[in-house]
Protein backbone atom coordinates (compact mmCIF):
# COMPACT_ATOMS: atom_id res chain seq x y z
CA UNK A 1 0.00 0.00 0.00
CA UNK A 2 1.45 3.18 -1.25
CA UNK A 3 1.19 6.39 1.65
CA UNK A 4 0.60 9.91 -0.12
CA UNK A 5 0.64 13.59 1.50
CA UNK A 6 -2.59 14.70 2.95
CA UNK A 7 -2.46 17.18 -0.05
CA UNK A 8 -2.36 14.61 -2.66
CA UNK A 9 -4.99 12.27 -0.84
CA UNK A 10 -7.51 15.47 -1.05
CA UNK A 11 -6.47 16.03 -4.79
CA UNK A 12 -7.72 12.59 -5.38
CA UNK A 13 -10.04 11.89 -3.08
CA UNK A 14 -13.78 13.20 -2.70
CA UNK A 15 -12.65 14.85 0.96
CA UNK A 16 -13.07 19.00 1.61
CA UNK A 17 -8.80 20.07 1.02
CA UNK A 18 -7.76 21.04 4.45
CA UNK A 19 -10.22 19.33 6.21
CA UNK A 20 -7.74 17.53 8.50
CA UNK A 21 -4.72 19.52 9.00
CA UNK A 22 -2.25 19.27 11.66
CA UNK A 23 0.57 20.73 9.51
CA UNK A 24 2.13 23.73 12.17
CA UNK A 25 1.28 21.62 14.98
CA UNK A 26 3.86 21.85 17.67
CA UNK A 27 5.12 18.11 18.64
CA UNK A 28 5.61 17.65 22.18
CA UNK A 29 7.01 14.54 24.21
CA UNK A 30 4.60 13.19 27.16
CA UNK A 31 7.52 12.41 29.44
CA UNK A 32 8.41 14.29 32.16
CA UNK A 33 11.81 13.28 33.79
CA UNK A 34 11.06 9.59 33.01
CA UNK A 35 7.31 9.46 33.59
CA UNK A 36 4.12 9.45 31.92
CA UNK A 37 2.32 13.01 32.02
CA UNK A 38 -0.43 14.42 29.86
CA UNK A 39 1.61 17.68 29.20
CA UNK A 40 4.90 19.29 29.20
CA UNK A 41 6.70 21.65 27.57
CA UNK A 42 9.94 19.88 26.07
CA UNK A 43 9.06 20.31 22.24
CA UNK A 44 10.23 17.88 19.61
CA UNK A 45 9.59 19.88 17.00
CA UNK A 46 6.52 20.85 14.08
CA UNK A 47 4.52 18.90 11.99
CA UNK A 48 5.09 19.96 8.31
CA UNK A 49 2.80 17.47 6.73
CA UNK A 50 1.14 13.77 7.32
CA UNK A 51 1.20 10.47 5.01
CA UNK A 52 -1.97 8.76 4.73
CA UNK A 53 -3.22 4.89 3.75
CA UNK A 54 -6.10 4.72 0.72
CA UNK A 55 -8.42 5.76 3.25
CA UNK A 56 -7.42 9.17 4.46
CA UNK A 57 -5.86 7.68 7.77
CA UNK A 58 -2.86 8.81 9.39
CA UNK A 59 -0.41 6.94 9.22
CA UNK A 60 3.07 8.53 9.96
CA UNK A 61 2.99 12.12 10.93
CA UNK A 62 6.44 14.12 9.46
CA UNK A 63 8.38 16.34 12.03
CA UNK A 64 10.85 18.95 11.36
CA UNK A 65 12.95 18.43 14.44
CA UNK A 66 14.68 22.20 13.98
CA UNK A 67 18.03 20.77 14.86
CA UNK A 68 20.16 22.75 12.15
CA UNK A 69 19.19 24.98 9.04
CA UNK A 70 18.19 22.76 6.86
CA UNK A 71 15.21 21.33 8.82
CA UNK A 72 15.97 17.56 9.46
CA UNK A 73 12.06 16.09 9.12
CA UNK A 74 11.54 12.10 10.58
CA UNK A 75 8.76 10.30 10.56
CA UNK A 76 6.72 9.54 13.73
CA UNK A 77 4.21 7.02 13.57
CA UNK A 78 0.70 7.52 13.91
CA UNK A 79 0.31 4.71 16.83
CA UNK A 80 2.83 6.95 18.71
CA UNK A 81 1.13 9.85 18.55
CA UNK A 82 -1.98 11.60 20.01
CA UNK A 83 -3.56 14.71 18.15
CA UNK A 84 -4.88 17.94 20.16
CA UNK A 85 -6.99 19.72 18.17
CA UNK A 86 -7.62 22.45 20.84
CA UNK A 87 -4.35 22.82 21.73
CA UNK A 88 -2.86 22.24 18.34
CA UNK A 89 -0.26 20.21 19.67
CA UNK A 90 0.86 16.77 18.72
CA UNK A 91 1.99 14.52 21.97
CA UNK A 92 4.50 11.82 20.98
CA UNK A 93 3.44 9.02 23.35
CA UNK A 94 6.45 7.81 25.37
CA UNK A 95 9.52 9.40 23.43
CA UNK A 96 11.63 11.95 24.29
CA UNK A 97 13.43 14.36 21.78
CA UNK A 98 16.45 12.11 22.23
CA UNK A 99 14.64 9.16 21.16
CA UNK A 100 12.79 11.28 18.46
CA UNK A 101 16.33 12.17 16.60
CA UNK A 102 17.06 8.54 15.65
CA UNK A 103 13.17 8.06 14.21
CA UNK A 104 13.49 7.56 10.73
CA UNK A 105 14.39 10.32 8.39
CA UNK A 106 11.59 11.68 5.61
CA UNK A 107 12.86 12.15 2.17
CA UNK A 108 9.45 13.71 0.04
CA UNK A 109 11.31 11.90 -2.56
CA UNK A 110 10.62 8.70 -1.85
CA UNK A 111 7.66 5.98 -1.86
CA UNK A 112 6.13 5.23 1.23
Amino acid sequence: MALKTIDEYDLNSNRQPGSYRISGFGVYSDLIAGMLASKTEEKIGTVTNALVDDMGQIQYIVVDLGTNPSGREVLLSADRARIDQDQRRVYATGLSKEQAEQLPAYNAQMQY
